[in-house]
């Protein structure tokens, strides 16, 4: 890592890396288990990779193919799937490296053909999201079986990415008819991954068949997004409104909620820059954002919305020495506020979020998901992987 000068860093806790995988690969039994680790992993870095593999993972997904490289500078062994097209100049790069390509359309195809390149396929049918993939039964037929007749092509995979999870609407099960549709005179036992589900639909549906892989996602980053209802008249109330609408709706019983020791893995950390005093009326920060009401003591920390914290973030809390702070005022570039007092000083150590200021409570304090705030950290950030 190149020199970095200030006190703002990212710890990921590695342990919790390999012990969500590990439940997970234990919990869905299949062939092979795809980490999706596209979005820099997540937010985490690919320093979580040798983790991943000692949890049980023994495929990547990604983006792209910066992405697909960085996996390989950690991992030379396992699939690498891209799961968007890459242009076709790259492909000997992808063949170098042996990084498995997206095949989404026929164009696509007529590249790969004509670029020589030995390939790893990964064709991706379109079930009804309408983004990548093949939506016509005879053409993806046509294309399976130009690839599997090519002495330069392997077919390693067969998926698609459903655009719901069916647990309050019928599209899941409309798009996993149309994926037995689409695939019914293949011969998916001869094709090594087929696989369609992700962290959610693994849970709340039983496993096809068929599917010999499953992509996990955001679930191996310690976050379970199916549907939990507490035992009080309000978990109570808000299970008997869901199960209603589905009956309404004819939306198939899913699995209950699976009891999993999935843990969270990433703490953002800053530093204190200064503190001090403010006076009743005064203002602090951009915009007369705050005023403050009385005499208070301010201390401004060093991270700011180009680290990634996003400028919904005021009236939220950070956590220093184990006692919660408020945001205030607007939070800038590369700084932001927050209501102190006497304990507070130069140089304390900050937890942005992560820890003791938990990810979920933050997401619903600036209205996003998990997925943005994780994905949203500079990635120049440094990240220290505690094993």
């Amino acid at each position: 890592m190149s020199e970095y000068y200030r006190n703002t860093y990212i710890t990921i806790d590695n342990k919790i890396i390999e012990n969500n995988a590990r439940v997970l690969t234990k919990a869905y039994p299949h062939k092979y288990y795809i980490a999706v680790v596209k979005g820099n992993a997540y937010g985490h870095g690919y320093g979580i990779i040798p983790a991943l593999k000692r949890g049980g993972i023994n495929a990547f997904a990604v983006s792209n193919l910066n992405e697909a490289l960085k996996v390989r500078e950690y991992d030379r062994e396992c699939p690498v799937i891209m799961l968007e097209p890459v242009h076709k100049e790259h492909y000997p790069i992808c063949e170098e490296n042996d990084i498995s390509v997206c095949v989404n359309d026929a164009e696509t195809f007529e590249d790969i053909l004509s670029s020589g390149c030995k390939l790893k396929l990964q064709i991706k049918a379109d079930c009804g999201m309408n983004r990548l993939g093949f939506k016509e039964k005879e053409e993806l037929e046509a294309i399976y079986k130009k690839a599997v007749s090519n002495e330069n092509l392997t077919v390693e995979g067969l998926f698609s990415h459903f655009h719901t999870t069916g647990l309050a609407d019928v599209e899941y099960e409309r798009d996993l008819k149309r994926f037995e549709e689409l695939t019914a005179d293949l011969p998916l036992k001869d094709i090594p991954m087929v696989h369609i589900d992700k962290s959610q639909t693994v849970m709340a549906h039983e496993k096809p068949g068929y599917t010999t892989a499953v992509r996990f996602g955001v679930v191996l980053y310690g976050f379970n997004l199916m549907n939990k209802y507490t035992d009080d008249i309000k978990g109570r109330l808000r299970k008997f409104k869901h199960e209603f609408k589905n009956k309404i709706h004819g939306v198939k019983p899913c699995n209950e909620y699976p009891e999993l020791d999935l843990k969270t893995a990433l703490t953002l950390y800053t530093e204190v820059i200064q503190t001090k005093r403010v006076k009743t009326g005064e203002y602090v920060g951009y915009g007369l954002g705050h005023k403050a009401e009385k005499d208070e003591i301010v201390a401004t920390i060093d991270t700011g919305y180009a680290d990634g914290i996003n400028r919904k973030r005021v009236g939220s809390f950070v956590s220093i020495k184990g006692k919660k702070y408020p945001i205030i005022g607007e939070v800038g570039m590369g700084m932001c506020e927050i209501l102190a007092d006497e304990t507070v000083k130069k140089y304390d150590k900050v937890t942005v979020f992560g820890g003791e200021i938990p990810i979920r409570s933050i997401t619903r304090h600036v209205m996003t998901t998990m997925y943005e705030l994780m994905t949203n950290l500079d990635s120049s950030i440094p990240r220290i992987y505690e094993d």
